[in-house]
């Protein structure tokens, strides 16, 4: 307090016994009642402006501390002084017959009316208009359900050495799957969020890309061994704070002050969206290094490529050698395995024999973890032929981290293992409205509905995708295997072989290369590329798919038969059956096809699987070769499934196109209706079906190999996979599209 109000105060006479009266006459109590009015209209002032300017929280803490400070010399200098026509002077020295504190006081009077209107006017304003924007009471506001979705963007790393990038992601999506458990809350998973990196991207266009109401954000700046993390959750509609947080901690590790930042922001976002998490601190161990480890691998294994999962798992293991029982690595260590088998040439029984056992330590030491859960449900349907066990596992992945959206892709591949088409695509569909900026989704929903038959649907997700990114890996795909479909051989061959240049280490496009020049009657170029499917990792799936087609459609049958010996899973105890039918060799065909059955759990009468038909179609022709009676009741239940999927509208099942109409055709020829194997045939030319070496090799049609009408079918199918070829040998003008 100055010298001077100092100085006045002991001079001031005796305090009348009336003080409350005399506070009246000296417009004390108006003073102090406007200088109150007057600072909640700046605080909220200073709120709304905070926020547009992005400043920090305790900006407008240190504006309240000032304005509280303030009060008291308020409230004595309207003590002290007077106001008068002559300007400011000390009450002391007025006379109080000339004062005119009651014109005064009328005056504040009306300052005090127009400062209360002012701030009421603004926050009626702040809490009702301007869109529903920021409101000092964010938990009302974070209740509605509209509310009840966020996305978490990538932490900025604003280190001095730029080298923390790892860290800041971490933190992000660590939170996003915490919050992901959160009952009643929509989260945006990872692929869509992350795209938003940087700030050249506004809060409002975030929110109306990824639908949701509201959006974390945050930094990491860390100094030696201190760290400052800044969150702060934001409203779309508005753009402004809900909550803000900053935390400045020790550096002892990384995995305590990560977990100390998960839970006081959980925490903090319960209170605001008033939802309660579930707990998610199982098995993550007390070891910050082996954390950092993780952290690096999981960041090398966002790239879809055999040397990014290679490197992760060396990283894994790492963290495993430090702390062994630290659940997230064995989560990880499973994954990769299965995306290593499916994109990195593994073969399956060698990734297989990986992934179980770091699937089984991670469940054992967290139950809930979502990855290694989704992988025992791909080990489930691939490894072990059984899609009801892993269905039960990708639902308990998806119970434990909705947000975890590399279960529903395969969670749907297993639900069209059991002929639930529909709801394979109400998965893909959930999985896209989740992660709505992901290409691998919307790939994988098109090549579903590529299977459906929904075509028109299809292209307007690859027109998405390539619309993100002309030179989508994931969206060539899909493209390559519509243009195979639709009989545009040529053209899937270009889309293929720029997968194969752009997708290094995975053998899937090759293999597909290889269909295509089989049905094209190239076999040089055909050998040539299951030669380089071999060279991307020797007996891969995707290599003994191609060389079962190419054996399948020349008639060799004991190349079939190899391949189906060095093929996992039923499809090999199929192919062993086939080559035993092509060979006319009824009782190893039958017993062939008995066992695939038996590994699927069919019992004889059932409704097949997606999975069983193949096997099941197959053993009816061997029983009646045989003249067991069976094979009508099995001919007559294989039917039945494959036309109940078709009033699916789908027409082709799993790589590389089987066509059900091919199927129906199949089992006309058993039961010896050359019509109806006619019109079968007739339909799936009409399909873009072009495997026209069926009239010379494929055992089913051993009696009609000189029918008049299915000859010109094949004729026709040769002819135009010639016209496919001969594309080839022109120049291409320009990238398929």
């Amino acid at each position: 307090m100055v010298p001077g109000i100092l100085s006045a105060l002991r001079r001031q006479p005796a305090l009348p016994m009336d003080l409350f009266e005399e506070l009246k006459r000296r417009n004390v109590i108006r003073v102090g009642l406007a200088y109150l009015v007057l600072s909640w209209l700046l605080l909220q002032v200073g709120d709304v402006l905070f926020d547009a300017l992005r400043l920090d929280e305790s900006a407008l803490t240190v504006m309240l501390v000032i304005l509280a400070l303030g009060f008291i010399p308020v409230v004595i200098f309207a003590w002290i002084y007077e106001l008068t026509p002559e300007g400011v002077k000390r009450e002391s020295e007025v006379d109080h017959d000339r004062s005119i504190t009651h014109q005064t006081g009328h005056k504040l009077n009306t300052v005090i009316v127009v400062l209360l209107v002012a701030a009421l006017g603004l926050f009626a304003w702040d809490r009702f208009g301007a869109g529903g924007a920021d409101t000092p009471a964010p938990v009302a506001a974070a209740a509605q359900t509209g509310q009840r979705s966020i996305a978490v963007l990538p932490f900025a790393d604003m280190s001095a050495e730029g080298d923390q990038a790892y860290f800041a992601d971490g933190i992000a999506e660590d939170l996003l799957n915490v919050l992901a458990q959160v009952d009643g809350l929509k989260v945006a998973a990872r692929t869509s969020s992350f795209k938003f990196r940087g700030d050249e991207h506004d809060i409002v266009e975030i929110g109306n890309a990824l639908k949701v109401a509201t959006v974390l954000e945050g930094s990491v700046r860390k100094a030696g061994d201190q760290v400052r993390i800044t969150a702060q959750l934001i409203d779309v509609a508005g753009g402004y704070h809900l909550w803000s947080e900053t935390y400045d901690r020790e550096l002892d590790n990384i995995l305590a002050v990560q977990d100390e930042i998960a839970t006081s922001i959980v925490d903090a976002l319960k209170l605001e969206l008033q939802l309660q998490p579930k707990s998610t601190t199982a098995g993550r161990g007390d070891s910050g290094e082996a954390y950092d480890l993780y952290l690096r691998g999981r960041e090398l294994a966002r790239e879809p490529s055999k040397a990014a999962f290679v490197r992760a798992l060396q990283f894994y293991e790492q963290a495993l050698a430090i702390d062994p029982d630290f659940a997230p690595a064995h989560g990880a260590i499973a994954s990769a395995w299965v995306w290593l088998e499916d994109y990195g040439g593994v073969p399956a029984q060698e990734a297989f024999d990986r992934a179980e056992p770091a699937a089984r330590r991670a469940l054992e030491l967290d139950p809930t973890r979502a990855d290694a859960l989704t992988a025992m449900g791909f080990l489930e349907d691939r490894q072990y032929d059984n899609p009801v066990a892993a269905s039960d596992y990708f639902e308990r992945a998806l119970e434990a981290n909705p947000a975890h959206v590399e279960a529903y892709t395969l969670y749907a591949d297993a639900l069209g293992d059991l002929g639930q088409h529909m709801h394979a695509l109400d998965i893909r569909r959930e999985a896209v409205e989740r992660d709505p900026l992901s290409t691998f989704l919307k790939s994988r929903l098109a090549a579903l509905l590529i299977n459906m038959g929904r075509i028109d649907e299809a292209k307007g997700l690859l027109e998405e995708i390539f619309a993100i990114n002309p030179d989508d890996t994931y969206g060539y795909e899909e493209l390559g295997n519509l243009r195979y479909m639709e009989g545009r051989l040529a053209e899937a061959v270009r889309a293929y072989e720029f997968l194969h240049e752009n997708r290094p280490g995975d053998p899937y496009a090759a293999a597909n290369l290889a269909a295509c020049y089989s049905l094209m009657m190239d076999r040089d170029s055909a050998d040539s590329w299951i030669g380089a499917a071999r060279g991307r990792g020797a007996g891969n799936r995707w290599e003994l798919e191609a060389r079962y087609s190419a054996a399948n459609w020349r008639g060799d049958w004991d190349t079939v038969f190899r391949v189906g010996q060095l093929h996992f899973a039923k499809e090999g105890t199929t192919w062993q059956g086939r080559a035993s039918l092509g060979k006319q060799d009824w009782e190893a065909a039958r017993a062939s096809f008995k066992r695939a059955l038996s590994r699927l759990n069919y019992r004889q009468g059932d409704r097949p699987t997606g999975l069983a038909l193949e096997p099941l179609i197959g053993l009816a022709l061997a029983e009646k070769r045989l003249g067991l009676e069976s094979w009508a009741r099995n001919a007559e239940v294989a039917r039945q499934a494959v036309e109940a999927v078709l009033e699916n509208s789908v027409t082709t099942g799993s790589w590389p196109n089987l066509n059900l109409t091919y199927l129906l055709a199949q089992i006309a020829a058993i039961e010896g209706d050359i019509d109806e194997v006619i019109a079968h045939m007739q339909a799936a030319l009409g399909q873009n079906f072009l495997e026209h070496t069926f009239i010379v090799h494929d055992p089913f049609f051993e009696e009609y190999r000189d029918e008049p009408r299915l000859v010109a079918i094949a004729a026709e199918m040769r002819e135009r996979a010639l016209a496919e070829r001969r594309k080839l040998q022109a120049p291409a003008t320009a990238a398929p599209t």
